[in-house]
């Protein structure tokens, strides 16, 4: 029995501090309230109403607010209501997601400009986070390969020539020895082509490119710690109590 009882009280105390955290009160037409002469219509244009947010009317003793369909709300006619209210504070919680119409029933005020219409969006998830992409793998290093060395070159051959001390046909006396010359050295073969240097001057791996940093974390993010927070200190709250 105590048991049921401690969790009937967390589950009561953890629906208020969710609705506590997620909902935004708003005051139709801000200090201005809801009165003639305030441009209502475009408060409400620059507002992200969601749903479970509030609105709050602050009114005369002269006005009213009445909450009609779309077809009475161009019309301004308050002959068939949804709902009436009056007593000069009025809050309204915006429970559904949709467009709601409200106007002031007293004749002559909607005309005036006390008309306003909530478009109501549903209550946004916060948004999961992408891994970033990984950096691209640098390419292999690889050195210059050295050019083949090149072969020396073929020397021409000369056909031979006929020695002017060679003897004549049919004599007898035996030729003289030719002069002594020396053996010209053998032609020295091509130096080969020094290699080229190694581009130092270039990085040996690529620079990784940059990342893009996480996006900061939005408000929806915040608000969501905020009741996960709220909730456990609740649950612990609770618990003390019931012991």
């Amino acid at each position: 029995m105590a048991a049921s009882r401690t969790l009937m009280a967390l589950a009561i105390a953890a629906t208020l501090v969710v609705e506590l955290a997620m909902a935004a009160n708003y005051t139709v037409g801000d200090s201005d309230g809801w009165e003639i002469g305030t441009d209502v219509q475009s408060w409400a244009a620059s507002k992200n109403f969601t749903v479970g947010d509030v609105i709050s009317f602050v009114y005369s003793a002269n006005h009213d607010v009445v909450e009609v369909k779309e077809v009475d709300f161009g019309s301004c006619s308050g002959s068939n209501p949804i709902e009436k209210h009056t007593g000069g504070n009025t809050a309204i919680t915006l429970s559904t997601a949709g467009k709601r119409f409200f106007i002031c029933g007293v004749p002559g005020h909607c005309t005036a400009g006390m008309k306003v219409q909530i478009d109501t969006l549903a209550a946004s998830s916060p948004p999961h986070a992408t891994p970033s992409s990984p950096p691209p793998a640098s390419p292999p290093l690889v050195a210059p390969s050295s050019p083949p060395p090149a072969s020396p070159p073929k020397s021409a051959t000369k056909p031979p020539t006929k020695s002017p001390l060679a003897p004549s046909p049919g004599s007898n006396a035996s030729p003289p020895a030719p002069p002594f010359k020396p053996t010209p050295p053998s032609s020295a073969p091509t130096p080969e082509p020094p290699i080229p240097p190694f581009p130092f001057d270039q990085p040996l791996i690529p620079s990784a490119a940059p990342t893009t940093p996480p996006p900061p974390p939005s408000s929806a993010y915040k608000c969501s710690f905020m009741v996960h927070f709220s909730v456990g200190f609740s649950f612990v709250a609770i618990i003390l109590l019931a012991l």
